[in-house]
């Protein structure tokens, strides 16, 4: 009773193995033992008792989630995936240009075709009529072969017949329209390199190899 009661007493003092790696166990005379963290005083069997620290605690949890009392094992990283995909290339810019003699379309690189010129009757012009040609009254409209057709020097009569400068019209192709475009050139390259001679494959392998390579980005 009396051991019992003295280790009681310690826990109650707040001297716990956690706590106090020395204490003192003091024996009295009449066989009361008590355990304390200061010398035995006199006239007592006094034996120091070492006992073994706690281990550290861990440390705070500075997260302000108030799950630092808590001790988690840190977490192996997932293992990651494979590397992401390239970026996909975009096809070239290229422009859908218009001719205006006749409507047809071709696909440009640059957009800015040179001028080219072509006779005004195609531009939708108007030419001169044989009435026109042979003046008031017609004379020789019938047989144009009795006279020689009158020459007019005035600028508006040899438009139909001059050459004008024209430009064709370009704006930016859709995305569509350039890779149907570039897959159309590749099939004719390669078409023709299944025919050509070796000296004919070194110039156009080349230029399989850059539509090729336009053809990624589609």
């Amino acid at each position: 009773m009396h051991l019992v009661l003295s280790f009681a007493l310690l826990a109650a003092s707040g001297f716990g193995a956690a706590r106090a790696p020395e204490v003192y166990k003091c024996t009295t005379p009449a066989g009361t033992i008590a355990f304390q963290d200061v010398p035995c005083a006199s006239g007592q069997t006094e034996t120091t008792v070492h006992i073994k620290a706690a281990p550290p605690a861990p440390p705070p949890d500075e997260s302000g989630d108030g799950a630092g009392d808590q001790y988690a094992p840190p977490v192996a990283p997932a293992p990651t995936a494979g590397a992401p995909p390239a970026p996909r290339s975009e096809p070239p810019t290229m422009y859908l240009c218009t001719r205006p003699e006749d409507g047809t379309q071709y696909l440009s690189n640059d957009g800015a075709p040179p001028t080219r010129m072509v006779p005004g009757g195609v531009l939708g012009m108007p030419g001169k009529s044989l009435a026109t040609t042979y003046g008031k009254g017609g004379v020789g409209v019938s047989a144009p072969g009795v006279r020689k057709t009158p020459i007019s020097t005035a600028p508006q009569d040899s438009v139909a017949t001059d050459y004008v400068a024209v430009q064709d019209q370009c704006e930016p192709a859709t995305r569509e329209a350039t890779c149907a475009y570039l897959q159309d050139q590749y099939d004719k390259i390669h078409a023709k390199l299944r025919r050509a001679f070796k000296d004919e494959q070194a110039v156009l392998q080349p230029q399989a190899d850059a539509l090729e390579a336009q053809l990624d980005g589609c």
